[in-house]
């Protein structure tokens, strides 16, 4: 929770010059006590512990029984509720009700409003969810191999006073809709609710890994380094430093006013030597592209750019280990080089920043 005089600088005037979009929520992290037994779970009920076009990691943590639900009197309005902090979103809604209802799963009855129909389930985390159908959705089927669900439709936070978050959104520059709300590039919409519990986030610790105390949401945003620099420099509170996790791109948590991480993310896409293909006479062998999505050829990584399949559609390719690369193969890289700028040539839109890197990379014995 932050303290007063942090609240009171929130409160003040810190809008920003220029302002951050959130292009999109890229990946959530939600805890539970064991991580497979639950991804094994919704691979079941769900087929898939994730989203068509937003990745889900289970985080296990040292604390039992935590889940990301709250307090509040704002959902009923006057009365206690145990919120739910993510609506998914899915367009299989009457199969999918049907088939938890088989397994037995602890549901809330469908219901149907202007918005669409949507009903409620808990997880044997305890955790609560919304599933959501939008109106005018064309009801499919579940089919094999494909998430039941499309993506995040909307988070929930708990805040001490939703117009004060609401206003630091504002200053941040993330665009409000004409329900209030603040909603990402792809439509993802940002809810605050007021707490009942003094002091709740969404914010977890998980006792192990690179990155121990959790954000529940990463938010894709371009530009972070000079982000990063500007909310310093007007007063946020964030993370020092950026971390720079390769494949997994980079990263800083951002604080709201009640302390409520975001993960602030820019995706990259790692360009490394593929060790098995070196003495290709094809330059195109000779290259993995990779990150924490995919580990694929050049072509192939055009292809998922324009079909803005997960872990595309962002800036920045980093070539590692460069100068051993420049000495060993100055042919194939210039014209890696030269294909890249092509592309970007052909689609403006995705001109990548092309950055060179010494050193193999943490992941360079995978190549």
């Amino acid at each position: 929770m932050f303290e007063r005089n942090d609240r009171d600088m929130i409160n003040a005037d810190l809008s920003l010059k220029t302002k951050i979009k959130f292009n999109s929520v890229g990946c959530l992290y939600l805890p539970v006590d064991d991580s497979e037994t639950i991804s094994n779970w919704y691979e079941n009920l769900f087929n898939s512990a994730g989203t068509r076009t937003c990745g889900v990691i289970w985080e296990t943590t040292k604390e039992k029984g935590l889940t990301c639900n709250f307090m509040t009197d704002e959902w009923v309005p006057g009365e206690p509720y145990e919120m739910f902090a993510v609506r998914f979103e899915t367009d299989a809604i009457e199969e999918l009700y049907a088939r938890l209802t088989e397994a037995q799963v602890e549901l809330e009855p469908m219901k149907l409003d202007e918005s669409g129909a949507s009903f409620i389930y808990r997880d044997p985390q305890r955790n609560k969810f919304q599933v959501w159908q939008r109106a005018g959705t064309e009801t499919q089927p579940l089919r094999d191999g494909v998430p039941a669900f499309i993506g995040v439709a909307t988070l929930f936070f708990p805040v001490t006073d939703p117009e004060v978050t609401r206003k630091w959104y504002v200053n941040l520059g993330v665009h409000i809709n004409d329900s209030g709300q603040a909603v990402t590039g792809r439509g993802e919409e940002i809810y605050f609710l007021r707490s009942m519990e003094p002091g709740k986030t969404l914010n977890f610790y998980t006792g192990a890994g690179e990155i121990q105390h959790m954000a529940i949401a990463m938010i894709n945003i371009n530009e972070l380094e000079t982000t990063h620099g500007q909310l310093k420099a007007h007063g946020y509170k964030v993370q020092e430093h950026i971390l720079d996790r390769e494949g997994c791109g980079y990263q800083f948590q951002l604080y709201d006013p009640d302390g409520n991480k975001l993960d602030m993310w820019d995706m990259q896409t790692m360009v490394r030597r593929n060790l098995q293909n070196l003495g290709s006479p094809n330059w195109k062998d000779r290259y993995i592209f990779e990150n924490c999505c995919f580990w694929v050829g050049i072509d192939e990584f055009f292809a998922k750019t324009l079909e803005h399949a997960p872990g595309t559609r962002h800036k920045r390719i980093t070539v590692v280990n460069h100068t051993v690369i420049q000495e060993t193969d100055p042919d194939g890289i210039l014209e890696l080089v030269k294909t890249v700028e092509a592309f970007g040539a052909q689609y403006p839109e995705w001109a990548f920043e092309i950055i060179y890197k010494e050193g193999a990379g943490e992941y360079a014995h995978l190549a």
